[in-house]
This record gives structure tokens, C-alpha cells and sequence, in this order.
């Protein structure tokens, strides 16, 4: 089977988020929940995305299907949880993003993983910080 190259899909994120800072702006950030509710959906549909999964079934999903990252650790501390995304395969939209100092709106490192994680804990998580280490 083929694979999707990281680079279109990281053109395709660089894309999407810089037209929404121009056309939208802040209330960006409500579009970007909406459409990570949405991608949940149909991850859901697909029966990639199960109820109950454990961090590692989470991990597995976005490291090993997705192929987002070469690994993913999930810290739980009762009153945060910390995502810490390895070596991302997207690296080129999150080193633009950073460079262009363009609000994240549509990511799967924050948003998709987020929710993921918060249908299947039970949680509401809101973003305290976000904090990308290693990008140029």
C-alpha cells in the first residue's frame, strides 16, 4: 500500500491553518475543536478510534496507524495531562508554524490527540500550554 508523503500533509496543514488566521482569525480556535470533534466522528465510524483505550492503545494508534510521530508519552498528573510528541513526521508544518508564528488551529498534535484522549478518559481537557521542543 502507499503511503502519503509527510510533506504534502504538512503543506496541507500549513495551508489550511494560514487561511484560517486570514479569513477567520481567533475564532479559528473554534473551528479547529469543531473539526477534531468531526475527525473523531468518522475515527469512530471506522472503528480505528474504540472506547476505553488505554495510553498505550492511544499511543499505538497515533505513533503506529497514524504515523504521526516516532513515539508519543503521555503523562497524567490527576490535574494535567502532558502530551509529549516525539520526532513528529510533520515537521516541516510545525517548523513553518513556528517560524511564521502562525496560531495553531487545525493540528492533530493538539487537537486530535487531545480529543482522542478526552473521549476515551472521560475528560474535557482545555490547553494550558503548548510547547514545541526541537523545532527550528
Amino acid at each position: 500500500m502507499k503511503k502519503i508523503d509527510p510533506i504534502f500533509v504538512s503543506a496541507l496543514y500549513y495551508g489550511i491553518n494560514k487561511a484560517i488566521v486570514n479569513i477567520i482569525g481567533t475564532g479559528g480556535q473554534v473551528l479547529g475543536r469543531e473539526a477534531s470533534r468531526k475527525m473523531l466522528e468518522l475515527l469512530k465510524e471506522e472503528d480505528i478510534i474504540k472506547e476505553n483505550m488505554k495510553d498505550e492503545d492511544i499511543k499505538d494508534t497515533f505513533v503506529n496507524i497514524f504515523g504521526l510521530s516516532e513515539d508519543l508519552k503521555i503523562e497524567n498528573n490527576n490535574d494535567e495531562v502532558i502530551f509529549h510528541v516525539v520526532r513528529p513526521t510533520l515537521s516541516l508544518f510545525l517548523e513553518r508554524i513556528a517560524k511564521e508564528k502562525i496560531p495553531l488551529y487545525i493540528c492533530p498534535f493538539m487537537y486530535l490527540l487531545s480529543e482522542i484522549y478526552s473521549y476515551n478518559k472521560g475528560y474535557n481537557l482545555m490547553f494550558k500550554n503548548v510547547l514545541p521542543e526541537g523545532i527550528r
